[in-house]
């Protein structure tokens, strides 16, 4: 075992001056004039810098090594994890690293469909462990932990420099949408972007997830196409109220036109833009845009591998960040 301890010293110095003075030669027969023979010679030697203190920290950390060694399974939505996250901190030698003091980030919250991370600093024990256990989740959320050596204070150590020491640890809450339900209008478009219509990939991916109660929205027809979100919500929550616990929105459009390709095939390329509100107070809690490219053998083949492809990310999507 290996304790950890970190010295970091700044030690200020001055160069001296050497003089060293020319020998006279008395000789008459040099021809050199005796007074003229004592001209002096300086050399200055210059000390090479201390290192600083940031380059004695990343030196200490440069044979650490960090690691999630034990990461707990999903969880959902308002329900705590099973079990600890634990980091082992170990040297060169693959030694644990007793007292190590290091910094873990974890989302905290969302705010406006964004996650927002807070950090906790933890010490390893005499195995050079240390364990966490997150806050119970009130969002679903696909991220990551990370945890890395804690930068003592008044160093200026650029996160990036951090990074080869920086383990990640998966972070997976899912959605509640399975027991609360949703309501859904996401438009899909053909090519020429026309005639959108109510994805039914979208609900039939959802309902493979067991996701059983979920259909259209009542107020989901053309005339919600070019709607904002506030009245999409509005008048379907007339309709509805909270029987649902979600309306999923968004639309299902061709990036660009499907191209042919020199070798024969064709490729599709599509985007899916999905939100989500919650029935009860009407926010946006999940907001993203997946695209995605496929090719295929033929026209039909390379628009059916996008679609269903992009669709499944999408699915994912929702069921881990609604």
């Amino acid at each position: 075992m290996k304790k950890w301890k970190l010295f970091i010293s700044i030690t200020l110095f001055t160069a001296g001056l050497f003089v060293s003075c020319a020998s006279t030669d008395s000789n008459k027969k040099s021809g050199i004039d005796a007074d003229t023979s004592k001209a002096k010679k300086t050399e200055e030697v210059e000390a090479a810098p201390e290192p600083t203190a940031e380059e004695l920290f990343l030196e200490k950390i440069s044979d650490i090594n960090l690691e999630f060694t034990k990461t707990p399974p999903k969880t959902k939505k308002n329900k705590a994890f099973s079990s600890e996250y634990e980091v082992t901190v170990t040297d060169g030698e693959q030694n644990p690293v007793a007292g190590f003091p290091l910094t873990i980030t974890y989302p905290e919250k969302k705010e406006e469909a964004e996650l927002v991370y807070a950090e906790v600093e933890l010490i390893t024990d005499d195995n050079g462990v240390a364990t966490f256990m997150p806050p119970t989740p009130d969002f679903a959320a696909s991220a990551n932990l990370t945890a890395y050596p804690t930068v003592p204070d008044g160093l200026n150590i650029p996160q990036e420099a951090l990074k080869i020491k920086t383990a990640y640890g998966d972070y997976a809450v899912e959605s509640d949408i399975a027991t609360k339900g949703a309501i859904m209008l996401v438009f899909e478009y053909n090519e020429n972007g026309k005639s959108p219509k109510n994805s039914y990939d979208i609900i039939s991916g959802l309902r493979k997830k067991n996701v059983y109660n979920i259909g259209n929205a009542p107020s989901s027809d053309a005339s919600y196409i070019d709607a904002s979100k506030e009245k999409i919500y509005k008048d379907n929550y007339a309709d509805v109220g909270t029987s649902f616990g979600y309306l999923i929105g968004g639309t299902i459009k061709y990036v660009t036109p499907v191209q042919k390709n020199d070798d024969g095939t064709y490729t599709a390329t599509m985007a899916a833009y999905i939100y989500g509100i919650d029935m009860k107070t009407g926010k946006v809690i999940y907001e993203n845009t997946t695209e995605f490219s496929s090719s295929g053998a033929n026209y039909n083949k390379a628009v059916e591998n996008c679609r269903s492809t992009l669709t499944a990310m999408a699915v994912d999507s929702i069921m881990f960040g609604l």
